[in-house]
């Protein structure tokens, strides 16, 4: 079929991503003439990441690991998350033809948390496993959240640190090395990390419904993934990414298009797409 605009995501890997499902169904429904690919670039890789980047510009894109962090810099515009976060998930040309992004995964995750029954992020004490883009994400998001405590744990404790200091989060965020051997209680822990793209991947974390009121993993897969099944194996109330992907996609769509005045129906066509249903919760 042939395509008025081309859109289009890249990062490494990028065979198990629903991105393409999502944004050709709500293209359908928008009875907008568009196609939607997925590239790998591997990492490493800031020429070939740019020269992509450029390509799909005319239409948009998005931005996966291992990539958000470096595409930030090669942007013309950065919005406000950019800044904030030095990532960026989403891309396209502005008005003058400058490559513009956005970092969507920051609205993406406050509005996939709300998914979580009960649970109410401002005030919350939470764990964050990872220190790359998409926990800068989440960092971003708890911060404006007004969470009462952050703890960012990485196997690099500079990273970590790093992450802090960058969104300026001393005030709530403390760095920690091996949150495993600690017994200290939180309302939220979430991976933020890349473990669970692989089916060979150890878990992020052991959890124990005594220390970990809910889960929330930003990795999605068929029926939840290894971590959101030992989730609600060990009693504590889980959610992958879906909801998360489809929240920012819908942002990312916005970006490229414009205000789309059927928020709910795109959603819809992209949750109908990717197998899963709203606020799907694993307990």
């Amino acid at each position: 079929m042939l395509s008025d605009r081309r859109y289009g995501l890249v990062g490494d890997p990028v065979a198990h991503s629903l991105s393409p499902r999502l944004f050709r169904a709500a293209f359908a429904y928008l009875d907008i003439s568009a196609f939607y690919k997925a590239h790998r670039v591997p990492r490493g890789d800031g020429e070939g990441l740019l020269k992509k980047m450029r390509e799909l510009s005319s239409g948009g894109g998005n931005v996966t690991v291992p990539h958000k962090e470096g595409a930030a810099p090669l942007l013309d515009v950065r919005s406000v998350n950019v800044e904030r976060t030095g990532a960026t998930n989403c891309f396209w040309l502005d008005a003058e033809g400058r490559l513009a992004g956005d970092n969507t995964d920051v609205g993406g995750f406050l509005a996939a948390v709300a998914d979580l029954e009960g649970f109410r992020l401002e005030g919350a004490a939470v764990l964050l496993l990872g220190a790359g883009g998409a926990a800068r994400a989440v960092a971003a998001a708890c911060a404006s959240a007004r969470v009462r405590q952050l703890d960012v744990w990485n196997r690099s404790a500079g990273r970590a640190e790093t992450l802090v200091s960058d969104l300026g989060l001393a005030v709530i965020a403390t760095v920690r090395v091996a949150p495993a051997a600690s017994s200290e209680t939180y309302d939220l822990v979430v991976n933020a990390t890349s473990l669970g793209l692989d089916r060979a991947d150890p878990l992020p974390l052991e959890l124990e419904a005594d220390r970990f009121r809910y889960a929330f993993d930003v990795v999605y897969g068929p029926g939840g993934t290894d971590w959101t099944r030992h989730a609600s194996e060990a009693g504590v109330p889980s959610i992958d990414g879906h909801s998360m992907l489809v929240n920012q996609a819908v942002l990312s769509l916005e970006n490229w298009i414009g205000e789309v005045s059927d928020r709910d129906g795109v959603a819809q066509a992209m949750w109908k797409a990717v197998g899963a249903r709203p606020g799907r919760r694993s307990r």
